[in-house]
């Protein structure tokens, strides 16, 4: 039986091999014109399918708070795909919805290749509406605020001075006496300071009051003990608490009955009067109002406003809802709410205010609408699993709930896997059994992958350190899989691993700068289900987004090596891993090629088969200059490694290099200098190849794209790629019988730009290059006219 157990968990082709198709900034957009990527991505589809990617995990698709420069973590509207108006906008930064679904369909085609799955981006943390949410009254953030963030017998976080409009419903003529309180601040006074613009009948307010250069400085004393500084009409208070209790106090006047507006900003002085932005949750607060003797602050005269109220266009299609949201939603939504700091140890804390508004996940309304937009992202879109973005943020029970009330087809649940972003390996391991172990629905329990970003470290410093610096053994227990401890450890089909992601890859301190090969080789070859970075895969140059004069660009051969490290997962790989330099009996040797190899610069592993091939052995070498290898025993457990003593391996990435298993089973095994070698039995050897689509053109090494299948709405089933282009573009495109032919890219407002064709062509798939060396960024319509009919695809030039 157990040996039946360990062939079916084995005996499959690890054909799993998904990809992050999007980076951070992806440049796919032209402001008020709408984005690409989702038709980016459509056209890449075919090539994609051939090197034999099975997933594509897509950006958040709803439209987001910041329009189309918007990367959708900012999101808005759940519904809003890119087909409504709103935030200065109807496509996102990534297209319209059509573009998408379309997108989506290609990748469902059989035709071109074989089915390949989408996985959404999915925030349930929070939404944004720091633009299009209206004021509300918010009673929550006022206890909030006034209690200083002190509740329930413990200090938090304080609520973002800045997204508090205070508002004084003053009740008559007189002097009012305001004063500001300040906690959770730093020590030093010029980290203490704050700026105060009081709008009120008589009271002008600059146009830019926090860029303004009409201010007034406050002045010590003014502590509510009869010292106050009288506000300036016109005029932005620039203001210091200078100690803990400190108060600022200031008078102004009103003719009669009127409304006061205040806002707060928390400000830093770097030097003498160079006052710049700072942390926000460095509280301030009208801790009293003053009026013929009256407190009016801890009253209902004072109000805090945010902006919570949340309002759509009306939505039309299928299962659309047209719901609002108001302050109850967020945290804090009532007086003995709280805002959390981030957690102890990466924990989970379900009211970390860190994006937006941060939803009150446990209120029943939420909850339901989240579920429900899960189960319309599945039954009208028609995506195939999701990536649920900043998981700390929201407890199990909701993973759970969200997953198990997905549709499912049979028994088997959508894709899902979350982003746990943390080292501690326990965090992880809790994170992904809590969920499956402690609740169910319908009788089925939830499966939730988790992202393996303690492997990710691993790898990088692997990679950018120089061999001497690294040493090979600290591979051994790597990422989650690999951990020995039983509470810190999770099995590869519960692991997504990867090299870089969107987020690591716009900060370059966290970069990979050199040697991707290795790492690729690695999470290629290893459990877990490996996820390519599109950067990474396609030579797109990282831009670090704090500095965008540091940059790093992969080498041009990591598609080509991804590419056959993928063909040999499928072709070899299944099941389980041992490291042969870790209880292998490793022997360095002297002779030519292991060139006294160690296992500080040596990493050798095998990797069980598929049930049709007997698996793999891996060499990992990160020596700066010389191959090197080591001996070692084919096999440490020959009841479930079959032993190639005898037989000769060939080298799966160099297959011009065998070496021979002797016949007490050990073998010598080599990879070249900062490189990875993959050796398999010769009689088992397959050479390299992509996959071909059933009844579709094949894809070569020298063609990327294939000409689109002719629709009514493409009878010239025309293409442009790459898309978007830089400095040319390639379009390609069929007639069916002999026929002249117009080619021509316009720009948006069909004004020709220039002419590719205007001839008689022959029937057959046409390819013509746009030289657009010297055109303006901006998006250009390619238009074929042929037999009478006429395609148009939009290509987005960038510089």
């Amino acid at each position: 039986m157990l040996v039946f157990l360990w062939f079916f968990s084995t005996a499959h082709a690890q054909n799993d091999v998904m990809m992050q198709a999007f980076y951070w900034n992806a440049d796919s957009y032209v402001t008020g014109q709408g984005g690409t990527w989702w038709d980016s991505l459509r056209i890449k589809m075919p090539d994609m399918k051939a090197a034999g990617y099975t997933g594509l995990w897509v950006p958040p698709p709803s439209k987001g708070n910041f329009g189309s420069i918007d990367m959708g973590y900012g999101i808005f509207d759940h519904y809003d795909l890119g087909n409504y108006n709103q935030c200065g906008t109807t496509e996102t930064r990534f297209g319209s919805r059509s573009e998408l679904e379309s997108m989506i369909s290609e990748a469902h085609r059989t035709c071109n290749g074989p089915y390949m799955e989408i996985y959404a981006d999915i925030i349930l943390n929070h939404i944004y509406a720091n633009d299009y949410g209206q004021m509300e009254n918010n009673p929550a953030v006022k206890c909030y605020a006034r209690a200083e963030a002190f509740t329930n017998g413990s200090q938090h976080v304080a609520y973002p001075t800045n997204e508090i409009e205070w508002v004084l419903n003053a009740p008559g003529a007189g002097d009012y006496y305001i004063q500001i309180a300040g906690y959770q601040l730093p020590g030093d006074k010029v980290e203490r300071g704050y700026d105060l613009v009081l709008e009120y009948p008589g009271s002008s307010v600059p146009a830019e009051p926090w860029a303004s250069g009409d201010y007034q400085w406050e002045s010590e004393p003014n502590n509510g003990s009869g010292s106050t500084n009288t506000h300036t009409t016109g005029k932005v208070i620039r203001g210091h608490i200078y100690g803990d209790g400190d108060i600022d106090e200031y008078k102004i006047s009103l003719s009669g009955a009127a409304t006061v507006k205040m806002k707060l900003i928390a400000r830093r002085e770097l030097v003498p009067f160079d006052w710049v932005w700072a942390d926000q949750t460095r509280g301030y607060y009208p801790k009293s109002i003053w009026y013929n003797g009256n407190e009016l602050a801890a009253t209902s005269a004072l109000q805090a406003h945010s902006r919570t109220k949340i309002e759509y266009v009306n939505h039309t299609g299928a299962g659309e809802p047209n719901h609002t949201w108001n302050y109850s939603h967020f945290h804090p939504s009532d007086c003995n709410d709280y805002m959390g700091d981030g957690g102890y140890q990466d924990a989970i804390v379900t009211n970390t205010k860190w994006f937006g508004h941060d939803f009150n996940t446990f209120d029943a309304t939420v909850q339901d609408r989240l579920i429900d937009w899960g189960q319309w992202m599945s039954n009208e879109i028609n995506f195939d699993g999701y990536r649920l973005d900043f998981v700390r943020g929201f407890q199990e029970e909701l993973v759970a709930e969200w997953v198990n009330n997905l549709p499912r087809n049979g028994s088997s649940q959508p894709f899902i896997v979350g982003e746990y972003f943390t080292g501690f390996k326990y965090r992880l391991n809790d994170w992904v059994n809590n969920i499956h172990d402690n609740y169910t629905h319908n009788g089925y329990r939830a499966d939730v992958d988790a992202f393996d970003f303690p492997l990710k470290n691993d790898l990088t410093q692997m990679a950018n350190q120089n061999g001497s610096n690294w040493n090979m053994t600290w591979l051994n227990n790597a990422g989650m899989v690999r951990e020995p401890s039983s509470g810190s450890n999770l099995p590869g089909t519960a692991v997504v691993t990867f090299v870089e992601n969107h987020d690591t890859g716009k900060e370059s301190d966290k970069w990979l700068w050199r040697d991707w090969d290795m790492a690729y080789a690695y999470i290629l070859f290893a459990e877990g289900r490996p996820c390519v970075f599109y950067t990474q895969y396609y030579g797109v140059t990282q831009i670090d987004n704090h500095d965008n004069s540091v940059t790093v660009t992969p080498n041009s051969s990591l598609k080509s090596f991804i590419d056959k490290m993928m063909h040999t997962r499928r072709t070899y790989l299944g099941g389980g891993m041992d490291v042969l330099t870790d209880g292998g009996n490793p022997v360095g040797t002297s002779g030519s090629p292991s060139n006294n190899g160690s296992t500080a610069n040596v990493y050798i592993a095998r990797r069980q088969g598929n049930g049709t091939k007997t698996g793999a052995i891996m060499v990992l070498n990160n020596h700066e200059t010389s191959t090197k290898g080591m001996w070692v025993d084919n096999t440490k457990n020959s009841s479930t490694y079959p032993d190639w003593k005898n037989q000769t391996l060939v080298n799966a990435l160099n297959p011009s290099e065998t070496t021979l298993v002797q016949n007490d089973g050990r073998v010598l095994v080599w990879a070249p200098a900062r490189g990875a070698a993959v050796w398999v039995p010769q009689s088992e050897y397959v050479t390299f190849s992509y996959l071909n689509a059933s009844g579709c053109s094949s894809i070569s090494d020298d063609v990327d794209f294939v000409g689109e299948a002719s629709t009514k709405d493409n009878p010239a089933g025309l293409k442009a790629y790459p898309n978007p282009a830089q400095n040319q573009a390639y379009v390609i495109f069929s007639t069916k019988d002999d026929a002249h032919v117009n080619v021509r890219i316009t720009d948006v407002a069909g004004r020709t730009v220039k002419v590719l064709a205007d001839q008689y062509m022959g029937a057959g798939t046409h390819e013509l290059n746009w030289d657009a060396a010297d055109a303006e960024p901006g998006m250009y319509l390619c238009v074929v006219e042929a037999e009478g009919k006429t395609s148009t695809e939009r290509i987005l030039l960038v510089k």
